[in-house]
């Protein structure tokens, strides 16, 4: 029979095998009315994530991300979640926004910037963000999102390379993860073209959401446009899982009622070593079943 000590440090032990998720998913024009009326679908695929980064969200008034985190933080226990959201991004009339949605209980913005695109390489330029992580291995990562143009996703992915170095400089790190939808495949970017990026001759770079994978929501396609690529080696080492997930199949959805969602699916990846961090009575109350139970005279 193990002893209450044994039995705590397996608890612990269990407790830091949990998984932190970091997903992306291209929301395909997400407004307040399509919040509305999909928050049946979106919340849940949200809820999944620790650190989820939207993109092509199009609502000025950021009504549609207020809606959305009222009600995750009306779903289960899994909340309380808070959100970041960029400028308004782009180059003519039509804007998007990059936003995420984190969960606070296991993960704090430490900081973030618009990166300084001085020659107009992007469209939307990426949105950048340090969070912390639970964990000792890795106590801090730093997110860089990106939505291609598809009419210049060499160009775009090739000075994404860019920012990398202007991240790692700016924040003294290695550990960093590139997501979005790269339009990385298909008509957008043969495989040839892909392999000269500088973002794949560099072997230190993994593409965890691989070449194989489809990121769409279509029957009649089959293709890798949204990508996970993850630099250093501590990031790396706590990769425990990569993939799309496809989100009709997870709640019965027909292809049509999932495309008024969007045409993307989420993709996702899986750090391992995570501690959850407890609430200062939650340690107490794990003990306390543990400590003997003295009783001593009563007066």
């Amino acid at each position: 029979m193990r002893s209450p000590a044994a039995l705590l440090l397996l608890l612990l032990l269990a407790m830091g095998a949990e998984a932190f998720r970091i997903c992306a998913f291209n929301t395909q024009r997400l407004t307040l009315a399509k919040v509305a009326k999909a928050l049946d679908t979106l919340v849940p695929i949200v809820a999944r994530c620790d650190i989820m980064v939207l993109q092509e969200v199009v609502d000025s008034s950021d009504s549609a991300i207020s809606l959305l985190l009222r009600e995750l933080n009306r779903y289960g226990d899994s909340g309380p979640y808070a959100s970041l959201s960029s400028p308004l991004l782009g180059r003519s009339t039509y804007m998007e926004k990059y936003v995420y949605i984190y969960r606070e209980l296991k993960t704090q913005v430490l900081s973030h910037y618009v990166y300084n695109d001085k020659d107009d390489l992007f469209a939307r330029e990426p949105f950048v963000a340090q969070f912390t992580l639970p964990s000792k291995v890795l106590p801090s990562l730093v997110l860089v999102p990106l939505h291609t143009t598809p009419k210049a996703v060499e160009k775009e992915l090739n000075a994404l390379y860019d920012v990398f170095l202007d991240v790692s400089q700016h924040w003294q790190s290695e550990d960093v993860i590139l997501l979005g939808d790269f339009n990385a495949d298909c008509a957008s970017l043969s495989k040839k073209r892909l392999s000269e990026l500088a973002l794949r001759k560099e072997t230190n770079f993994h593409w965890a959401i691989g070449d194989d994978e489809d990121t769409t929501v279509r029957a009649s396609t089959h293709c890798a446009y949204d990508r996970i690529v993850l630099h250093g080696q501590r990031c790396q080492s706590l990769l425990k899982a990569a993939s799309a997930f496809h989100f009709p199949t997870g709640f019965g959805l027909s292809e049509m009622e999932a495309l008024n969602i969007s045409d993307h699916y989420p993709v996702e990846v899986e750090l391992s070593g995570a501690m959850p961090r407890l609430q200062p009575l939650s340690l107490a109350m794990l003990l306390l079943p543990l400590v003997p139970l003295r009783l001593g005279p009563v007066a």
